[in-house]
């Protein structure tokens, strides 16, 4: 026969044939036996006739062996050859019951004490607070303090009902005056009932730490996650401890309640110990990024505790550790609780975010995560439920992440619609998702719409926070980023200096989002070239960030790149090349040898070697910068076509043309397939392979690509834009080879309207060559007029940029002008 036995270490049944544990009788309700045979009497007999010096000091493994044998024994009806032997020792049994009954102190031999049980004796006598655990926990038990000494009190007296009783009066008064707000006594009573049990195990009470308030955390990347809602504090409430608890199940939960309160009054780093005790009653080993993803217990409570370290780990940005967490508490809940319960969807949307903030080489993760937690979302709760709209909003800034700004402002307008519905106009998510969409639109280009809703958050957050909050101040640099944008320069100032005043005041100087809005700041001055404010505001917010953050985090990095930038723009590539090697350097410790961010940075310092003149080394950064791209992103991303274009124009000017035409070939095959046939960066392609085309003499496909190109630049950009004079000067040329002179003449025509109207004064030198051009074209057809009228203009233009007159060139022959005066006739 098979017996299924509870092993309450890990939680799990296991089986034994022809054996039954011991275990099984004991329950925590009473913590004491449930049933006893008369065999166990009469081993309880002996043991009270055995003086103390001469009990063996057995193997505890023995000595279970031999209780389950009896135990065994004990389920068959006892034999006639024994029944006296039983009554004998029933008797003995009722003779001793009767004796303890009696109000007395006095200690025996066997050091049992006598007498009623009160609570006051029962606290004083150690054996009586040996509490049954389970079976491994036992046995080390048994080595300390033999079974035969302690068996009669034990049955006696039930006094371990009382203490449990008591565990469960104090967890649950202390649940409700948690869910009263009141965490202090709550805590209290928490850790009153966790010392109690850990000393009705063990006989020693446990140590009670201090509550300690935590300072608020200084980075930004920890901080915003601490107002808005990203659906990732899942479990907040304490739990309740029922009769029927299994002991481990009891005493996780009085330790997770104690975190609890104690994460409640913002003792964080407390918390998170007592959520470590309390998995540790299920998982021997410390929580880390290479603990395995399995199931660990049956017990529901591991889901909760895993969780809130998952958050807590979260908070201080121990990425990794969080997700192994979270993948542990995702497989009790569909294991426990089943597939498609809520649980499910709460947690694939806490992972979807963990995959977001790692990096963006993680955001297919995190969109696979969010789509299965809305489902799950859809199905357990119905449509438009606030946990969809919050796992809707989250997906948003995933797409924002990737640049893809279409898709993240649908989801940001069906988080908006959900929010609108379900918590009001006046919430502060509501308004969180309001600002989410306008970002999405200033990113497109929609200042009107994007100011509106920034305008939105700021109805709602100047009602649900003060004046001087942090979000404010964040709102109102994008207000002024805005102003910006449309060349308002004053009052983006202006907007730029209130919401760095505002973040101080909320946030003190010596904070990130304090460094953050600095570097806004000094966007504003690099764009305009004022690049001493620019370097000045950068370096101060790099000052800041070095002092509250680490140094491998993200804002410092950015700091160090746009300082890096400003050299750049000097002609200073040395010291420019330095600030991005050591950027890169950061990044490789932060994010590893293989990533997106050290491909990009790889990138810009090919770039600026191409323009430091050394083509060669630049050459060989941007192909590493390729071969990274590819690995990470794939071979179709838009960040591959970029490098892509970047070395077929160093593989131009090394005239190696086949070469930069595979190059701009693939390139132009990536944009077209991501950005459309109608897009700027596509006509740029297009007139590089334009360039290729005319050098190699295929003057047909090179007007091809011209055409293409200026086509899609006027729908873009406008017909009287600088790069359209470019291109149809190219094409021009383009036409003038294949032997058309009037489409050349129509092109070169063209041109030179937008270059007097565009760059006339900033450049005449432009100018002039088109006019050079045109009187070529006028030569060729013999139109001599015309031709002396553009030939004079582009000489006297030439004149005034400080160029000679004979920088005019005449090319070709004047065919027209040669057949109307022939040669005159030979002397004679």
């Amino acid at each position: 026969m098979i017996w299924s036995v509870f092993d309450s270490e890990f939680g799990i049944y296991r089986s034994f044939r022809k054996r039954r544990s011991s275990d099984m009788h004991y329950l925590f309700s009473g913590g004491c036996e449930k049933s006893h045979s008369l065999l166990d009497v009469k081993s309880l007999y002996r043991s009270l006739r055995t003086p103390t010096d001469e009990i063996p000091n057995s193997n505890s493994s023995e000595l279970h062996r031999k209780t389950r044998k009896r135990h065994i024994q004990s389920i068959h009806p006892p034999s006639i050859e024994n029944f006296f032997w039983v009554l004998a020792t029933t008797l003995c049994f009722v003779l001793f019951a009767i004796k303890l009954s009696t109000p007395t102190t006095t200690t025996t031999t066997h050091s049992i004490t006598m007498g009623t049980c009160n609570h006051a004796q029962q606290h004083q006598n150690k054996s009586s607070k040996q509490r049954r655990r389970c079976l491994k926990m036992d046995i080390k038990d048994e080595q300390r303090n033999p079974p035969k000494r302690r068996l009669l009190p034990r049955l006696m007296f039930r006094p371990k009902t009382m203490i449990v009783e008591k565990i469960m009066e104090l967890n649950n008064r202390a649940v409700s005056l948690y869910s009263k707000g009141d965490f202090s006594t709550a805590l209290n009573l928490f850790q009153e009932a966790a010392s109690l049990r850990q000393e009705n195990d063990t006989g020693s009470s446990s140590y009670t730490e201090p509550t300690r308030k935590e300072e608020p955390p200084t980075s930004s990347y920890i901080y915003q996650r601490m107002d808005f809602d990203e659906g990732m504090v899942a479990y907040s409430e304490a739990e309740p401890v029922d009769s029927g608890d299994h002991p481990l199940s009891v005493q996780a939960k009085l330790l997770f309640n104690a975190g609890q309160a104690r994460r409640k009054l913002e003792d964080h780093s407390g918390a998170m110990r007592y959520y470590e005790r309390a998995l540790h009653s299920f998982l021997p080993a410390v929580l880390t990024e290479h603990t395995p993803i399995v199931m660990i217990t049956v017990h529901k409570v591991i889901i909760p505790i895993l969780h809130n370290i998952g958050q807590l780990c979260y908070r201080k940005g121990c990425l990794q550790k969080a997700i192994v967490a979270h993948k542990i508490a995702l497989e009790h809940c569909k294991r426990l609780l089943g597939e498609q319960d809520l649980s499910v969807g709460l947690t694939l949307n806490c992972l979807g975010v963990l995959h977001y903030h790692i990096s963006v080489a993680e955001s297919e993760t995190a969109i696979q995560c969010l789509h299965e937690a809305i489902q799950i979302q859809k199905q357990v709760l119905g449509p438009d439920s606030k946990e969809e709209a919050t796992t809707l909003n989250n997906l948003g800034r995933v797409h924002v992440q990737r640049e893809e700004f279409d898709q993240a402002l649908n989801y940001y307008e069906m988080a908006l619609a959900i929010r609108r519905e379900r918590l009001g106009t006046c919430h502060i998510d509501y308004a969180a998702t309001a600002f989410n969409a306008g970002q999405s639109l200033h990113q497109k280009g929609d200042y009107n719409r994007a100011l509106e809703l920034y305008q939105e958050f700021l109805r709602v957050a100047l009602v649900q926070f003060s004046k001087n909050h942090r979000d404010i101040a964040v709102v109102l640099s994008g207000i002024a980023q805005i102003h910006q944008e449309r060349g308002e320069y004053d009052k983006a100032l202006q907007l730029y200096q209130e919401s760095l005043e505002v973040g101080k005041a909320a946030l003190g100087e010596y904070h990130s989002e304090v460094a953050m809005l600095l570097n806004r700041i000094g966007n504003f001055h690099f764009e305009r070239e004022h690049f001493d404010e620019a370097l000045e505001v950068y370096k101060e917010g790099l000052r800041i960030e070095r002092r509250v953050l680490e140094e491998t985090h993200p804002n410092i990095i950015v700091t160090l790149s746009n300082i890096g930038e400003i050299y750049r723009q000097r002609s200073d590539y040395t010291l420019a090349i330095k600030l991005y090697s050591h950027a890169m350097h950061l990044q490789r410790k932060r994010y590893g040898e293989n990533s997106a961010e050290v491909a990009n940075t790889l990138n810009v310092i090919g770039l600026i070697y191409d323009q430091k003149g050394d083509s060669n080394t630049a050459s060989k950064k941007l192909q590493d910068a390729l071969v990274l791209r590819r690995s990470i992103l794939g071979d179709d991303h838009l960040e591959v076509s970029a490098t892509l274009t970047h070395l077929g124009t160093i593989f131009y000017r090394k005239n190696m043309i086949s070469t930069a035409m595979q190059l701009f070939d693939e390139s132009l095959r990536i944009r077209r397939a991501k950005l459309g046939s109608d897009h700027r960066d596509v006509s740029f392609t297009l007139y590089n392979l334009g360039l290729c085309h005319q050098l190699q003499g295929s003057y047909k496909e090179a007007i091809s690509c011209y055409s293409e190109a200026l086509r899609v630049e006027k729908l873009v950009l406008g017909e009287d834009h600088r790069d359209v004079s470019m291109t149809m000067y190219k094409l021009g040329e383009a036409h003038k080879a294949n032997g058309d002179a009037d489409e050349a003449l129509a092109c070169f025509q063209g041109a030179l309207n937008i270059e007097r109207n565009t760059i006339g004064q900033e450049d005449p030198a432009t100018v002039a060559r088109t006019l050079n051009e045109i009187g070529n074209i006028y030569l060729s057809k013999g139109d001599v007029i015309p031709m002396m009228e553009a030939f004079n203009e582009a000489a006297r233009i030439f004149q005034q940029a400080g160029l000679s007159a004979q920088s005019v060139t005449v090319s070709g022959q004047l065919y027209a002008f040669g057949i109307s005066v022939p040669a005159a006739a030979p002397a004679a």
